[in-house]
Formats: C-alpha cells, sequence, structure tokens
C-alpha cells in the first residue's frame, strides 16, 4: 500500500524460516524463543491428529500491528469456543507480540510482515502447544490485487453447518476451503474460491470475507454465518461513517452477479474486489467504494493505535 510495502523482493527470504519465534510445547518441556525453524509438534499433539487448533493471522503497517486488540479478542472467543484451556493469557500474548517484534527488529523494520499466533489443544496428558511467529507477506501479490481485483469463483462446496463447529472459530481445519479454492483454480489459476451456505448463499473464501455494493449500499452476509472478520468489521463502521446504508442479509449467487461492487477484505491484502465471478463475466473494475474503503484503510493503518 506504499513504497515501504513493496520491498519484500529486498528482505531476505531465508529470514523468515530463521526468524526468532516463541514456541511452548508442554509435552515436550519446552516454553522459549527459538529459531522459526526449529518449531514442530509431537505426533501425539491433538492440532496434529485432529486439527485441533485454535488460530490469529495478524499483519504490520509501518512495523506496527494493526488492530492487535481485535484480533486477540478474537482468539479469545475461539479458544472459547474449542474449550481449549490453560492456553496463553491476552495479557502474555500482548508481551510477545512486542518482543516478537524487538527480536526480529532488522527484518520488521525491511518491510511489513504478518503475524500468526496458533493453539493447539495439546497431547491428551498436557497442557496446549502454542506459538507466536512471523510469516511473510507477498507485497506484489497484496498491491497487484488492490489495483487490478482478483478472480472469485462461486463454487460447489458446502460449508460445514455450525452444528458441527461454529464459523465464529478461526481454526486451521481448512478442509472445505482448500477444496473450494482446487475447484475455483480448475477455472483461473489466480481465483479464490467462494464456500456455499447449506440455503446455497454465499459464506467466504479461504483469505476474504465478501460484501457486495448495491444500489448505494454496503450487504454483508449474516454475522452468526460467517468468520467475524476484522477487516471486514472496519468497513462496516467506515460504510456508516460515510453515510452508506450497510446491511445484513443472505448473499445469493445471483446478487453477487448484480452487484454494482464485489468488496473482498482479509488481514493480509486489506481491502480488494473481485475482478471476475466465474466463468463469461466481463472483467470488473476497481469500483468507488473499494477506493475509499482502501483509502481509509491506509489512513488507520498509518494512525498510531489504529483500530482501536
Amino acid at each position: 500500500m506504499n513504497d515501504r510495502s513493496h520491498a519484500l523482493g529486498k528482505a531476505n527470504i531465508e529470514s523468515f524460516a530463521k526468524h526468532t519465534a516463541y514456541f511452548c510445547c508442554p509435552a515436550w518441556g519446552v516454553r522459549e524463543w527459538r529459531s522459526f525453524d526449529q518449531i514442530s509438534l509431537p505426533i501425539s499433539d491433538l492440532g496434529f491428529r485432529q486439527g485441533v487448533t485454535a488460530v490469529e493471522r495478524l499483519r504490520t503497517y509501518g512495523g506496527m500491528v494493526f488492530c492487535a486488540e481485535q484480533h486477540l479478542l478474537r482468539l479469545r472467543e475461539t479458544l472459547r469456543l474449542l474449550k481449549i484451556e490453560n492456553g496463553p493469557s491476552t495479557g502474555q500474548l500482548e508481551r510477545l507480540i512486542e518482543e516478537c517484534l524487538k527480536l526480529n527488529a532488522k527484518l520488521v523494520r525491511q518491510v511489513d510482515v504478518g503475524m500468526t499466533i496458533w493453539v493447539t489443544a495439546g497431547s491428551s496428558k498436557f497442557d496446549p502447544t502454542w506459538a507466536v511467529h512471523l510469516n511473510a507477506i507477498d507485497h506484489e501479490a497484496v498491491a497487484n490485487r488492490q489495483m487490478h481485483g482478483q478472480p472469485i469463483v462461486i463454487t460447489s462446496v458446502v460449508q460445514p453447518p455450525m452444528e458441527s463447529w461454529p464459523r465464529q472459530a478461526k481454526v486451521r481445519n481448512r478442509l472445505h476451503y482448500y477444496l473450494a479454492d482446487l475447484e475455483a483454480k480448475q477455472v483461473d489459476p489466480d481465483a479464490t474460491g467462494m464456500l456455499l451456505d447449506l440455503d446455497g448463499s454465499v459464506t467466504e473464501s479461504s483469505v476474504a470475507n465478501v460484501a457486495i455494493v448495491c444500489e448505494g449500499r454496503l450487504v454483508v452476509p449474516p454475522v452468526k454465518k460467517v468468520l467475524k472478520g476484522v477487516t471486514l468489521d472496519l468497513l462496516r463502521g467506515w460504510a456508516i461513517e460515510h453515510g452508506i446504508r450497510c446491511l445484513e442479509s443472505p448473499l445469493m449467487p445471483d446478487d453477487l452477479h448484480a452487484a454494482d461492487e464485489i468488496l473482498l477484505a482479509g488481514t493480509d491484502t486489506g481491502v480488494w474486489f473481485a475482478s471476475k465471478c466465474g466463468q463469461g463475466e466481463s472483467p470488473r473494475q476497481r469500483g468507488a467504494v473499494c477506493r475509499m474503503m482502501q483509502q481509509m484503510l491506509l489512513r488507520s493503518a498509518n494512525r498510531p493505535n489504529s483500530g482501536a
């Protein structure tokens, strides 16, 4: 989103593999800062055996973590929903986030980075396994999507019902997203696959919440039916701020095809748009609402303690 964000090519990719991360694994008696490439899971860990892993992804703008409070609140809620107890406290994670940035200051000064926090249910006799680490952001792809958009494909993959697990939980069990993206990439290799709900409405993709602009209104899926997106919440607030009516309603495939704009929102890329919705549709250009939301995100990200 700025000159600094295009510096990924200058950053040493090996620095991400060797950066200093925090790792806690009670089953192995480990609780320390160590090289990222030295983090692994015991075979007996439920995060590996059953995919029971809560996750939160954050990112920096100008070297500062954006919306940390909202992300940590969502992680706390995920841990509650998954009934994972004795994991890291919010206060502990706040301190570790700051320490992680300091320990990797040289890398963070070179380029804006992603940060991941994950917590598994641990092994049967031990407390959760968890980590705080950095991850690279493909800034070239981010800039391209923000300017030119990304194709989306409404797939045949149905999201697991809320009776299986709550959609408000951000987890590493992502088989449905994986299958949706496989289907989408058969249509367009750059596409992200949109999941369907049991009623045939569109919910979200592996990388984005979705919203549409229709007749001057911002329409989002019902909040209880999708992951509570931090960036999407910001969009809703900015829409109200600018006098744009915002409402919740199931988004049927025909609604997306007829929309004036299809907005996408996610942590790494921020705000972007669907450049195409399936085969046969004419290419879409970045619309006025998307431009405004991108400007609002840039202003908010450049503000100290932004997003709070």
